[in-house]
This record gives C-alpha cells, structure tokens and sequence, in this order.
C-alpha cells in the first residue's frame, strides 16, 4: 500500500468493511425457514456425545447408548419439550460430559471467551502494525538529503582504482 493515493486506502478499506459486515450478516441472518421435527432430532443428536465413544457425536454412534439417546430425544421432541428441557434432562442421566459443546458458564467459559480475546487482540496488533508501517512522512527533508550527499561521497571515496 505504499505510494498508493490516501483515497485508495480508503476505498479498500471500505471494500473489506463492506466484505466483512456482508459476510456476518450472511451467516446471521440466513433464515432457510421453521426447522421440521426430523431436523430438530438431527440438531440435537449432532450436539450430545456419545457416553461410551470418544467425542463421537449421539447421532454418529452405533453404540447402544447412543441409540438409547437417539430416542429419548425422537420422544422428548414429539412431546414438546423444549431443547433446555431435554438438554437438562441428559445432563441428569448421563453428567455434562453428554456434552459436545462445554457450557458457557465456569472455568469452562474460558473455551468461549479465549478465542475472542485472541481474535481482538490479534486485530489490534494487526492495526498497530499498519499504523507504524504508513507512518512518517513521505517527503525528503534536509537531514535525510545531507545523509545521502554524505553517503555518496562515502561511496565514490572508497571505489577501487
């Protein structure tokens, strides 16, 4: 970006503002319509751990477990019940360790908050860094024309015969 116009960086600037606030608002706001029942248990079922598989997911499981899980769920969503409801109630059965994604509360909050802090952090740095970078002026003043007078006669005494 050295050398381009100031009116330049703007406009890219702009362009990845516009880019990045298009994006978020594309993934929160992507409405593909009410979710059915059979999507519903999928969700659900994609979100528990099978208790007796390692970090396998309820719905890719074969176990016996897992299919028992399966079930409740199928049953607990025909019932109406809501997904804190049957979220809790494997929590009761089966611990948090039913858990694929730790709760946002506690020590395990720290899964949620540190990769925010990182991202931000990182930005910022990546801020400063291009700040320091465009700093300065761009116009030769009289101390840097003296130093390259200086080092040219440097260059032309030392230049082998």
């Amino acid at each position: 970006m050295k050398g381009s116009s100031p009116s330049a960086r703007l406009g890219l600037w702009i362009a990845i503002l516009v880019a990045s606030v298009s994006m978020l608002s594309i993934a929160t706001f992507d409405d593909r319509g009410p979710e059915t029942t059979e999507e519903r248990v999928q969700r659900l079922s994609d979100s528990f751990a099978c208790p007796e598989c390692d970090g396998q997911a309820v719905s890719e499981s074969n176990a016996a477990v897992a299919a028992t899980i399966r079930a409740l769920i199928r049953d607990r969503v025909a019932e109406g019940m809501t997904d804190v409801e049957i979220r809790d109630e494997l929590i009761r059965g089966y611990s948090s360790d039913v858990l694929l994604n730790p709760p946002s509360e506690g020590i395990s909050a720290l899964v949620w908050i540190l990769p925010v802090v990182f991202v931000v952090f990182g930005v910022g740095g990546w801020v400063a860094a291009v700040r320091r970078s465009g700093g300065g002026s761009r116009t030769a003043t009289d101390t840097d024309r003296k130093l390259v007078a200086d080092a040219r006669v440097v260059a032309v005494d030392e230049e082998p015969e």
